[in-house]
């Protein structure tokens, strides 16, 4: 004989912020694979530079796309996730592009990023907990966008390098986020 006792969390629906850290997980280990990749084999990326980068900042966009998906200023983070994509369509559709080219695209693009990074995350501490964690990212990819403008002539381990260090601590700044307890869907309660 068994008791007909209903569970109380059968059928409850998942957290709507669920699906939002799953996709903020998968993009930003896709983020760290690419950053590692040009880290550790920068002399097979030489010969596909274009194509790293550009599948790296692409990866990159759709990352900050994910993460700023939930929040009141869902645009800002569009428009940020949408300058990286854009970098990285430059940088694939322009297969002969020198490595100055290069540079100065992944420069500008992440020096952009950068800097609109740490300000959305500066705009929506109140709202988002981890803040910090975002703001630091975008610190990154200031330092790093800036590093590859300063040496445009840069060889491309030097670039591979840069590029795979910024998409790596990225990617792992942001998929942190996305797992500390109050993650960067989470809202401030009322009053806090």
């Amino acid at each position: 004989m068994t008791a007909s006792v209903s569970n109380p969390y059968a059928g409850s629906p998942a957290s709507k912020h669920t699906g939002i850290r799953i996709a903020v997980a998968v993009l930003g280990l896709a983020t760290v694979v690419l950053g590692v990749v040009l880290l550790f084999n920068p002399v097979a990326a030489a010969k596909s530079l274009a194509l790293l980068v550009g599948l790296a900042f692409i990866v990159g966009g759709l990352l900050e796309i994910a993460v700023g998906w939930d929040t009141r200023l869902r645009w800002v983070s569009a428009v940020l996730g949408a300058v990286l994509v854009v970098g990285g369509l430059l940088a694939i559709a322009w297969p002969d592009a020198t490595l100055w080219a290069i540079a100065l695209i992944t420069g500008l693009s992440l020096l952009a990023h950068g800097v609109g990074r740490i300000a959305l995350a500066v705009a929506m501490r109140h709202e988002v907990h981890n803040w910090g964690w975002l703001a630091l990212a975008g610190a990154f990819g200031v330092l790093f966008g800036i590093a590859a403008l300063a040496w445009p002539e840069a060889t491309v381990l030097v670039l591979c390098l840069v590029l795979g260090a910024q998409i790596t601590v990225f990617g792992l700044l942001i998929t942190a986020a996305a797992f500390i307890p109050g993650g960067i869907s989470s809202r401030v309660p009322a009053g806090a």
